[in-house]
């Protein structure tokens, strides 16, 4: 028989057990980011939905977005749309917060026409594709030197192709200028914007096709002119950063500032997230694919993944059949075995990429150290 001071005491603790609060639900939540406002949907590990909102894209947004997913739950994992531009901000706070963030990829046009759009739709949607498992993607690592080098390669590449277009409207300018005009100036690219840009035009005499054709191939030459130096420039900074930040993949043949750069900028500074070589080789687009039929036994490249990195790996292997002889006679050996050219280049770009990712592995373990 109890002592009733025991009993009591059964009781009170009886009671302090029932009217515990319930645990804290472990909670997902889905980001559909967007220019000005992010839409964050918040469920539970069973797919319960348990409520949404809407926050500014700013830094006091951000703060409020993580408190309220936070007042439903532990937060397990948050799905981000568009990492790489809209969802960026969001993405470093997060981060910066000790959050999981894994990258959504936004839906196809079948799906939108199925499912209809909308940015709580998508919210939810992004939660699921996370509590499913098809996102799985880790974000980039953009509080680093690798962002520094995106950010100016992605105003060098526009510089590039601004000069582009003007030398061929430069061209195109000189083949319908007035016979005197046109037969006065160089063919060759280089030597007509030298020319073209110390025409002395007579601004008063505008209305004669001739001299409108004078000073519109100046002003196309001035431009091509300050073009070249900012992507001298560019280019220069670009170098500098290479040097520092990835020296053993600046080392390797055939690689250059440029090359090198576009290759970590499609990488990221968190080499983590590319699981192997394999993977590369699956971004860059120089994973084989089986092609066979029948008697035919082939492989062709992969045709998705990065073409930016895609298109830096092809120069590497040209240049290294022309310059490189270890590549010459290996390209000999498998051309006596029956490989085409193609196939050559093809198993020449899957081992550039295993080398490749051993340089990175190295140079981006050095930056986090």
């Amino acid at each position: 028989m109890s002592h009733p001071r025991q009993s009591i005491a059964l009781r009170e603790t009886a009671q302090m057990v029932l009217i515990a609060p319930p645990a804290a639900p472990i909670v997902v939540a889905g980001i559909d980011t967007h220019l000005d406002t992010h839409h964050v949907a918040v469920v539970t590990l069973t797919g319960q939905l348990l409520a949404d909102a809407a926050f500014p894209a700013t830094v006091v947004g951000y703060r409020a977005l993580l408190d309220w997913i936070a007042a439903h739950g532990v937060i397990d994992r948050v799905g981000v749309e568009l990492t790489g531009s809209y969802g960026a901000g969001l993405t470093r706070h997060l981060l910066a917060a000790g959050v999981t963030v894994l990258e959504v990829n936004t839906a196809d046009r079948a799906t939108r026409a199925r499912r209809g759009k909308g940015d709580r739709t998508d919210a939810i949607a992004a939660a699921g594709k996370v509590l499913a498992g098809t996102a799985t993607a880790i974000p980039k690592d953009t509080t680093g030197p690798i962002e520094s080098m995106r950010l100016l390669h992605s105003a060098r590449e526009s510089a590039v192709k601004a000069r582009t277009q003007a030398l061929n409207e430069l061209q195109a300018v000189r083949t319908t200028a007035p016979a005197a005009l046109r037969e006065s100036l160089p063919t060759t690219t280089s030597a007509l914007v030298t020319a073209t840009s110390k025409l002395r035009p007579d601004t008063t005499r505008l209305a004669e096709p001739e001299q409108a054709a004078k000073l519109a191939l100046r002003r196309l030459a001035t431009r091509v002119q300050h073009l070249t130096e900012e992507i001298e420039v560019a280019e220069a900074d670009l170098t500098s950063l290479v040097n520092a930040t990835a020296p053993t993949l600046l080392h390797a043949f055939g690689v250059g500032p440029i090359t090198a750069t576009t290759l970590l900028v499609a990488v990221g500074q968190n080499i983590d997230r590319i699981r192997s070589e394999a993977a590369l080789a699956r971004m860059t687009g120089t994973a084989p694919v089986p092609v066979s039929s029948g008697k035919t036994n082939r492989h062709r490249l992969h045709r998705g993944g990065n073409r930016q990195a895609n298109r830096a790996i092809h120069p590497i292997a040209l240049t290294r059949l022309a310059h490189d002889q270890r590549t010459r006679d290996y390209r000999d050996r498998r051309l006596a075995e029956g490989l085409s050219k193609r196939d050559v280049i093809r198993v020449l770009k899957r081992a550039i990429v295993r080398e490749i990712y051993r340089c990175l592995k190295t140079d981006l373990a050095n930056l986090r150290t």
